[in-house]
């Protein structure tokens, strides 16, 4: 998506969250109180174990696919909790933020709600999410990777419990490689960008192309933010240096002027012979099968490319549960039961997700198919989870600050601004964001 129409959705977005979100700020803060607890007088009766208790259940776009799957865990889950009956509906991406909205600021919250990382910060911000951190127990909180826990964090609390992940893998064509004399897999941006312009040389094609400037800066260990959030930190001599050698590299023709982060060009590239390597998912390689066979047969995969900070990106799927669920505990509760090792370890075994608990991403499945292409991506996509983060801010207009700071690349390329005056110019622009929040 360009970067303008981009940001002229986020507005739209927030612009219709707003006017919701005033009723629901009011309603989150009359249960604060309750939710300080970690209970309401909904827990209170599941805790008796005498009373039937409805838990409201929403995810995001798994039915018919998954419907099985899902519902068998639900059956598992009511015949071990007999005063629990669970309500699961499922709902389509475009439809779920102002739903979830309008039901949470009305008297008929769900109790669990499958969200995404940046929708689940915006929530928490308006007080519309229970902090897990403080209502969860340690057992509960203890079996996730901190990386992606930390996903969904929000000052000192965590607002959702991480349910699955993509990270990323490094997939790369054999035979350009091979063409090119690399024997030994780039494993760092900084030994992709060495090997680049000999790859080109050799070969025509580009060896990889950057992910976005954000998560450039992220992978580069440059602070985005100040420690209390408040300005932006990223206007400093590293970004200036990183900034200045992504311009060389273009000047170079080593890396591609435009479509960073760009999936569906990528693949396509590649496709042609003009791209060596893609750092993105692993669902990747269900795509390069599908759409180029020939290509497939010679591809392979290794583990993400990663920056000096030594993590990489991945997208998280969480699950959450609304400041005014009227049964918290076993809202709590049963999002813990469907993020559990071996419930997490069984999806990732249905789908192209990966675990976010520490024993789920470290069981010995992900290692047992090294024979072919799948099971290795399935191996190096589990170590690669394991260093993953969804690269959050942690602020109510995480989006919002992002998109600015990737019309870094428009500056630099297509207004040719230097790296010190595209940096100052969106300084200012992520200030007035952030602003906004105080």
């Amino acid at each position: 998506m360009e970067y303008k129409q981009a940001k002229e959705r986020w507005r739209y977005t927030m612009k219709v969250m707003k006017k919701l979100c005033a009723l629901l700020l009011a309603v989150a803060m009359s249960a604060s109180m309750l939710t300080a607890c970690g209970s309401s007088s909904g827990s209170e009766e599941a805790a008796k174990g005498d009373e039937q208790v409805t838990v409201e259940f929403w995810t995001l776009a798994l039915q018919p696919t998954y419907t099985d799957f899902i519902q068998g865990l639900i059956d598992k889950y009511e015949a071990d909790n007999p005063n629990v009956k669970v309500n699961w509906q499922d709902l389509p991406y475009d439809a779920i933020e102002q739903k979830l909205l309008a039901a949470t600021a009305g008297s008929n919250p769900p109790d669990v709600v499958n969200i995404w990382s940046q929708l689940a910060l915006t929530l928490a911000g308006k007080g519309a999410l229970l902090d897990l951190e403080a209502a969860a127990t340690d057992e509960q909180k203890s079996i996730y990777i901190e990386s992606m826990y930390n996903s969904a964090k929000l000052g000192d609390g965590v607002y959702a419990f991480p349910w699955y992940a993509t990270p990323n893998v490094t997939v790369y064509n054999t035979e350009l490689l091979a063409q090119a004399g690399i024997t030994e897999i780039p494993a760092t941006w900084d030994e992709a960008f060495a090997a680049a312009k000999d790859f080109k040389d050799k070969t025509g094609a580009y060896l990889i192309t950057p992910s976005s400037m954000y998560h450039m800066l992220c992978y580069y260990d440059i602070p985005i933010l100040t420690e209390d959030k408040t300005k932006a930190a990223f206007n400093n001599p590293e970004a200036v240096e990183l900034l200045s050698r992504l311009v060389e590299y273009v000047n170079e023709g080593v890396i591609a002027p435009n479509k960073w982060d760009d999936w569906d060009n990528d693949r396509q590239q590649y496709a042609n012979d003009k791209l060596g390597m893609l750092c993105s998912g692993p669902q990747t390689i269900a795509r390069i099968r599908t759409e180029s066979p020939e290509k497939y047969a010679v591809t392979d995969v290794a583990e993400s490319i990663y920056g000096p900070w030594g993590y990489t990106g991945a997208a998280v799927m969480n699950l959450v549960v609304p400041a005014n669920s009227k049964h918290q505990e076993e809202g709590i509760k049963f999002a813990n039961y469907l993020s559990n090792d071996g419930n997490q370890l069984a999806f990732a075994k249905e789908a192209s997700i990966f675990p976010t608990t520490k024993a789920a991403a470290a069981d010995d499945y992900f290692k047992s198919d090294m024979d072919t292409v799948e099971g290795r991506t399935n191996y190096y996509a589990s170590l690669s989870a394991q260093k993953s983060t969804d690269m959050t801010l942690g602020i109510p207009n995480d989006n919002a600050v992002k998109l600015e700071i990737d019309n870094l690349m428009d500056m630099l390329f297509a207004s040719n601004m230097t790296p010190e005056d595209a940096l100052a110019q969106c300084e200012q622009s992520v200030n007035q964001l952030l602003a906004e929040n105080q």
